[in-house]
């Protein structure tokens, strides 16, 4: 979900504070059928949860992200430690990861106020409140994005910035060079590679891929060009294969994507 640069929210469904029962159970059963997208902060509350086969452990300060599904999933929730969570239910029109994941943000000082707020202002239901509740949502996606954004020091940075411009320049070519940025740095693909991971979490060809797939989504939505067009636009010169990556990152092929956003 955050490796995208943009992410469209459709609908806050609702902001949920989550709090333990007088006698909460060791073990929970949720679901079967999600109907909304889940962004769950964990303030004080320690658990483990069982997804659809994905094991996530949850502490305070980690954040989880359940996705939308159109079928039904086993859901479990074994807690550790009671305590409190929020919960923002959502939906959008840009299509997110169909695989649960967690994420330990616990470095990032803001988040917790950033959500408390939140579910503050949604229970408020004070003029305006949806809005400013949509400006803060939006906030929480830009502080995560910044926070799993490593930091490089300017003189490792300063070595991979030829290759990071060349990639940004030539994502999209249908016979993109993964030799090319690290020969422009003069450095070898291996410490290249290593450096790009450490500024970006990901790999090269991850992130060359995560360009493709975003800039298709981003054109899908304009409803204006075929899926052919599309394919060779972001590079992709085999349609069907185009469509077999964007499934699997998406979880529905682009042609039911385009018709969604009909």
């Amino acid at each position: 979900m955050f490796d995208c640069k943009d992410i469209y929210i459709k609908d806050i469904r609702s902001v949920v504070l989550l709090t333990p029962p007088q006698n909460p159970p060791k073990r929970s059963y949720y679901g079967p059928r999600m109907g909304s997208f889940e962004l769950v902060y964990f303030i004080s509350s320690e658990n483990i949860t069982s997804f659809d086969g994905k094991i996530i452990h949850n502490k305070p300060g980690c954040l989880e992200y359940l996705p939308k599904l159109n079928y039904d999933v086993e859901y479990i929730v074994d807690s550790i430690v009671v305590g409190e969570c929020i919960d923002i239910h959502f939906d959008t029109d840009f299509p997110l990861p169909t695989e649960a994941f967690g994420l330990n943000l616990s470095d990032n000082k803001n988040l917790k106020q950033m959500f408390t707020k939140m579910y503050s202002v949604w229970l408020s239901k004070k003029e305006g409140y949806y809005y400013k509740c949509m400006e803060l949502f939006y906030g929480i996606l830009g502080e995560i994005q910044k926070t799993r954004s490593s930091y490089l020091p300017n003189s490792k940075y300063d070595k991979i910035k030829p290759g990071i411009d060349y990639i940004s320049e030539h994502c999209f070519d249908e016979n993109f060079d993964y030799s090319e940025p690290s020969r422009l740095c003069g450095i070898s693909y291996s410490y290249f590679k290593r450096l790009f991971i450490e500024k970006y979490n990901c790999n090269p060809n991850e992130y060359v891929n995560s360009r493709k797939l975003e800039r298709a989504c981003e054109l899908l939505g304009t409803g204006y060009y075929t899926i052919g067009e599309i394919s060779l636009a972001v590079g992709y010169s085999n349609v069907y294969y185009f469509s077999k990556v964007f499934k699997e990152k998406y979880g529905c092929p682009p042609s039911r994507y385009s018709f969604n956003k009909d």
